[in-house]
């Protein structure tokens, strides 16, 4: 007679198919599924108004056209991370501990950035630069010399466009603060 030990156990059945990861619950699928559902339909309304009303570099309809494209493109990319990795084969993954320091952190930097942007004359470039500088080091795991160069390029960059797109190409107006911008 033998007796089973965790040995030499047989796995348990998953369904999956062997070497594939197998998750347990469908939300993250279901989530992005729904996202881009929603990202498509507001595409959809988006396009028709901004051609009723003639769509214009310079005019208000070519903003949600662009930012619903953004979302269709975004939900896409994470839907089909997620039926990637759902297909993957399986690796060895390190249990995450909650930290509610960073959520609430986050919360009080996006708070702070909008008091800035409200009532200083910093402007949109540089507080949106230091508020993007501020999340990436409060969401970033890899050491601050590591990355430094490439936030504060990618912090500055990113507010630099998106400031020019909207008041340059769509002429939304952002503040302009102390730059000559």
């Amino acid at each position: 007679m033998t007796s089973a030990t965790p040995e030499h156990q047989e796995p348990a059945d998953t369904g999956a198919a062997p070497g594939v990861v197998a998750t347990a619950t469908p939300g993250p699928l279901v989530a992005g599924g729904l996202l881009l559902i929603a990202g498509i339909a507001l595409l959809w309304q988006a396009v028709r108004t901004g051609i009723d009303n003639g769509v214009t570099l310079g005019g208000p309809t070519l903003a949600p056209i662009i930012v619903t494209g953004l979302w269709v493109a975004v939900a896409s990319g994470y839907l089909l991370g997620q039926v990637r990795k759902r297909t993957r084969p399986a690796e060895p993954v390190e249990p995450v501990t909650a930290n509610w320091r960073t959520p609430v952190l986050l919360l009080v930097a996006i708070a702070g950035y909008a008091i800035v942007l409200k009532y200083t004359v910093v402007g949109y470039v540089l507080s949106t630069a230091a508020f993007v500088l501020l999340a990436a080091r409060l969401l970033g795991t890899r050491p601050l010399r590591e990355v430094i160069v490439r936030d504060v390029v990618t912090a500055i960059a990113l507010a630099l466009t998106i400031y020019l797109v909207f008041t340059r190409l769509l002429g939304i107006s952002l503040p302009a603060g102390v730059l000559p911008l």
